[in-house]
């Protein structure tokens, strides 16, 4: 049976409580997560320790991707060495083992593309980033350090989308955009299928709003990314924003999604790769 999920998470008001993305069960979530694709590669442009164009000669740099990652890696190494001499002792093979930050420079590059898209559709709306939830809450909840850079970040996707999406002008629900999200919540539940004229009958009100307002920004969002043509290094993987997500089985399934590469995702508008 396929069925959207109940309460919890972080809805587009912001004072529920908020809980790590792989625990969300709302399908309203503002959870905004990395959902890395295979591509392929064109030569479209090069330049030495590039992550990824943004348009007007902007970039964003391979090596502020590596600070911001290497910000936490120093600061987990430099905790596990100040580790009382007692718990060490008695957790040496943890000790041995390398230190694991719990995120890559992926996410680190999703990230930063995502607060730079999501800062000009607020700068065009005349609005401002959501209160909460704040960077504590999110520390917490995704057990990501308080002053890292990458946690100040991630909290403030959170913070834009909240903003962002209830001043977004409601797409219309198709069955163009609603068959994808039925076919990825069949492919992640167990059990029989509820067939697809049900599911679409069922939705309740809440769902359809949801859906519909995560469409309309995808699509205002989507002109952004046309505008600034932005070009990924495959280095980092072809990147998407996910707009809209809901638990289906024990996976967290993307539902509505923009990927970074544009309308031509699918040609591979990818920088080459010039980290090697």
């Amino acid at each position: 049976m396929i069925r959207f999920p109940g309460a919890g998470g972080v809805g587009h008001t912001g004072r529920e409580r908020v809980i790590p993305m792989q625990r969300a069960r709302r399908l309203a979530s503002t959870a905004v997560v990395a959902v890395l694709a295979v591509s392929g590669l064109s030569a479209c442009r090069s330049e030495p320790g590039v992550a990824a164009y943004l348009g007007d000669g902007r970039t964003i740099t391979e090596e502020r991707v590596a600070g911001i990652y290497n910000e936490a890696l120093d600061d987990l190494t430099k905790a596990r060495k100040q580790l009382p001499q007692q718990e060490a002792a008695g957790a040496s093979a943890a000790a041995a083992a390398p230190v694991q930050v719990p995120f890559k420079q992926k996410d680190v590059l999703n990230a930063l593309l995502t607060v730079e898209v999501l800062e000009r559709a607020a700068a065009a709306k005349g609005v401002q980033p959501a209160n909460e939830p704040t960077v504590d809450q999110i520390s917490q909840a995704a057990n990501i350090g308080p002053s890292w850079e990458y946690t100040k970040l991630y909290a403030r996707t959170f913070q834009l989308r909240a903003a962002l999406l209830p001043k977004a002008a409601p797409a219309e629900l198709t069955d163009a955009d609603l068959r994808p999200v039925y076919d990825r919540l069949r492919a992640g539940s167990t059990g029989d299928a509820t067939p697809y004229d049900q599911f679409k009958s069922q939705l309740s009100a809440a769902n359809k709003q949801a859906l519909q307002q995560s469409l309309g920004l995808r699509n205002e969002l989507a002109k952004i990314v046309a505008d600034d043509d932005v070009k990924l290094n495959p280095r980092f993987g072809g990147q998407q924003l996910v707009l809209l997500s809901a638990q289906a089985g024990n996976a967290e399934v993307p539902l509505v999604e923009l990927s970074f590469a544009g309308a031509a995702a699918s040609e591979a508008p990818f920088v080459t790769d010039v980290s090697s």
